[in-house]
């Protein structure tokens, strides 16, 4: 592996390690009282009881991300209307910058994960990381938490 790329379980630990620096630099441990809840009708449980080791979500449009590891990486757009299953890949993880890359290189998608806090604007739900969505032809802004 080049300098800059890490195995799923360095990645995982560097998710988990980036959403408590996050925490510990003033994020409330009330933003995730929603998914500490696990109610069976919590759409974050219900991902995490299917394999998603990742979601984010954003407005305007709407749109939702879901990373299975070692799987796919599923990308649902515009309402709901447009949905893309790629295959996963490996991410690329910059360290110093809390940063993570998930380059979809065929498809012309790069899914940025950035260690800041991040609050989704229709519901002030506040998140541990900020995600950006860039494709070709759009960028898509909003925020995620790892399930795990």
């Amino acid at each position: 592996m080049a300098n800059n790329q890490r195995s799923p379980i360095t990645t995982i630990v560097m998710m988990l390690l980036m959403a408590s620096a996050c925490v510990a630099q003033g994020g409330s441990p009330e933003a995730d009282k929603s998914f500490d809840e696990e109610s069976i009708d919590n759409v974050w449980h219900k991902a995490k009881l299917r394999g998603v080791a990742f979601r984010a979500i954003g407005q305007e449009p709407g749109w939702l991300l879901e990373i299975v590891n070692g799987e796919e990486i599923l990308l649902i757009t515009d309402y709901g209307q447009t949905r893309n299953s790629y295959p996963y890949v490996e991410p690329v993880v910059y360290q110093e910058e809390r940063r993570t890359q998930y380059v979809l290189e065929s498809y012309g998608v790069t899914v940025e994960i950035r260690g800041q806090r991040c609050t989704d604007v229709m519901s002030g739900e506040v998140f541990e990381v900020s995600v950006s969505i860039i494709m070709t032809d759009k960028r898509l802004e909003g925020c995620g938490r790892a399930l795990f």
